[in-house]
């Protein structure tokens, strides 16, 4: 940065220009070109960004000089927002409300150690805080430093959680035979290890029958404004995979696309896995029936 920034009158709005890197950036949001009170803050505005480079702590991003709507942070709160409905997950829609909710805008490391104690106030545990920090890390652009944190806390042991190799069988063999249904659903989750919205999403067109294969290249994701909802999205990495499948499992997916015929309600590009009487996808079902397999085998 050569010089300071300027005031600018673009259509009777006021901005302020920054010139970085030989690029204008602008500050909007300011007020009309001839509201005297709008163009003072504009000029207190324009006047920190030039002392901030001048003392070596400027930031390029330009979050730290945009002024407050109604007492709130707007830039960072409207990517917070974008990324909420971008990705539609409960996760970054947690974030966006959290901050929404705690309504102050946080521009300094002040106002974040401000906003870690609301947290903490407000009964998140410290594992919960450092999963939203991420979120608002990755939205902050410059200020991502804000969000920088030494939280520790107690990594749970999820090796009690594990079922081994031989209870794993008797929950299939339980299911093969109080719950036929579901049973292929699990044998393939459980020899391919493919994620719950991959399952949820696999048609009878990515089964590659000669090839012994199955092409992972979509999911069905739930919605996380709307539990009750899913839609169609990539795979989490974006990216499409094959996973070969066992002798035993394409065995397994014959007998089920064979009934599903009986039902009449296979479609050689529909769904896989569906409930036998709604014909619709349920996870909820899923877990229940698997969860009492599981609870007959371990107890």
């Amino acid at each position: 940065m050569q010089k300071p920034p300027s005031l600018r009158n673009n259509n009777g709005s006021l901005q302020v220009r920054v010139r970085i890197d030989g690029r204008d950036a602008f500050i909007n949001r300011l007020g009309r070109w001839n509201d005297p009170v709008a163009v003072a803050k504009a000029h207190a505005i324009a006047a920190q960004i030039w002392s901030d480079y001048q003392q070596g702590v400027f930031d390029r991003s330009l979050m730290a000089y945009q002024p407050l709507i109604n007492g709130k942070e707007v830039g960072l709160l409207e990517a917070l927002r974008v990324r909420a409905e971008t990705k539609r997950q409960a996760a970054a829609i947690h974030a966006y409300r959290v901050l929404k909710r705690y309504g102050k805008p946080i521009r300094n490391r002040s106002d974040a150690e401000a906003f870690l104690a609301w947290l903490r106030a407000e009964g998140l545990t410290d594992c919960t805080i450092a999963g939203l920090m991420t979120h608002y890390r990755q939205c902050s652009g410059g200020n991502r430093h804000l969000f920088s944190h030494k939280l520790k806390w107690q990594r749970r042991s999820v090796l009690s959680d594990v079922l081994s190799v031989e209870e794993i069988q008797a929950v299939l063999a339980d299911l093969e035979t109080n719950e036929p249904w579901y049973y292929p659903l699990f044998l393939l989750w459980l020899s391919t290890g493919l994620r719950n919205a991959e399952i949820r999403g696999l048609t009878w067109d990515c089964i590659r029958w000669e090839e012994g294969e199955v092409l992972v290249c979509k999911s069905l994701r739930r919605d996380g404004y709307s539990s009750g909802k899913v839609e169609w999205a990539p795979t989490k990495t974006g990216k499409e995979r094959v996973v070969p499948l066992t002798p035993e499992v394409l065995e397994t997916l014959q007998q089920h696309k064979a009934e599903m015929e009986m039902l009449r309600i296979f479609d050689p590009y529909g769904l896989v896995f569906v409930t036998p009487t709604s014909h619709a996808t349920s996870t909820t079902i899923w877990w229940a029936v698997f969860g009492t397999a599981a609870c007959n085998v371990v107890d």
